[in-house]
């Protein structure tokens, strides 16, 4: 496919009319360590904030049996600028995933909070990359499979077929198809939404780090997190570091191939780090497991 064709079609996204310019700003506000409640709720439009408010007022943050939550900048205070950030970049394409079997919408988010929080944890404890434009990237590197799925129908089915029928990978068949990968189209979209370059690269080169001219760490970090959310879910059974750590030992592999020299005290910083956010992700996202597959998802 041509890559004009592509981009008149992504010109032609109908998300929530505010999204774009919203989407801008609130990565902004959360790339700036100095921002505040007050800096974010200025960001919102009502259904953002709406949503915001739900989540302030249910039993996971302690408020059900209490006074209710009606100020917006109360409730961003209660759920976190980081929690929140996790589910205000996926709102827009939440709705793009249908019923119909084609995307798993709980995995897909899962797949990308882990991706966030891995290639941010990576990036702040061995000081490599951009924090928080690593986070950002990772919530978000996958949204090109779901502007495939959603707005390239008939070249999704024929992705589809030469997964199952020809054993190639998602990516493959997509460079097959379309000349490029999700990366590529979710990265187009999110620029022209004015997304900073350090997050679109990383979502560009997700898949492909080496191929990045600038922000090469970050796309590595982004790598690094991804394939280690293929490997873990935030449903997975884990009560304890011991256990996780126990379970997920080829997680620091995973972040020596970069070329990076781990010593025993950041190995043990790394995993504190990935353990206490995905708990704390699993338990806004109320997911089963503390007592107790894929296609197009999980690129």
């Amino acid at each position: 496919m041509e890559r004009e064709e592509i981009l008149k079609r992504l010109r032609k996204i109908d998300v929530l009319p505010t999204f774009p310019a919203v989407m801008a700003e609130v990565v902004s506000v959360i790339e700036d360590p100095m921002s505040s409640a007050a800096d974010l709720a200025r960001t919102m439009d009502p259904s953002m904030a709406s949503e915001v408010l739900r989540l302030a007022n249910t039993a996971y943050f302690g408020t059900r049996n209490f006074r209710r939550i009606t100020s917006i900048e109360h409730a961003i205070a209660i759920v976190g600028l980081e929690q929140l950030s996790q589910i205000i970049l996926h709102m827009p394409f939440l709705s793009m995933m249908g019923g119909d079997g084609g995307l798993d919408r709980e995995k897909f988010i899962r797949h990308s909070m882990i991706c966030g929080i891995a290639s941010k944890v990576v990036s702040r404890t061995l000081h490599v990359g951009e924090e928080h434009a690593v986070y950002i990237g990772g919530l978000m590197h996958d949204i090109g499979a779901i502007i495939i799925y959603r707005y390239f129908n008939e070249e999704w089915k024929v992705m589809s077929d030469l997964v199952t029928k020809q054993g190639r990978t998602w990516t493959q068949a997509e460079e097959a198809v379309l000349s490029c990968d999700h990366g590529m189209i979710g990265a187009c979209l999110l620029t022209m939404w004015n997304i900073p370059q350090a997050v679109t690269d990383g979502v560009m080169h997700h898949h492909a780090p080496h191929g990045a001219a600038e922000n090469v760490w970050n796309a590595r970090l982004i790598d690094v997190g991804n394939r280690f959310a293929k490997k873990v879910d935030l449903s997975d059974n884990f009560t304890s570091l011991d256990e996780f750590i126990n379970n997920n030992k080829d997680f620091i592999p995973l972040v020596e191939e970069m070329g990076l020299e781990v010593t025993l005290s950041q190995e043990l910083d790394l995993f504190e780090g990935v353990y206490a956010l995905m708990k704390n992700a699993r338990g806004l996202l109320s997911c089963p497991g503390d007592t107790q597959d894929d296609q197009g998802t999980g690129s």
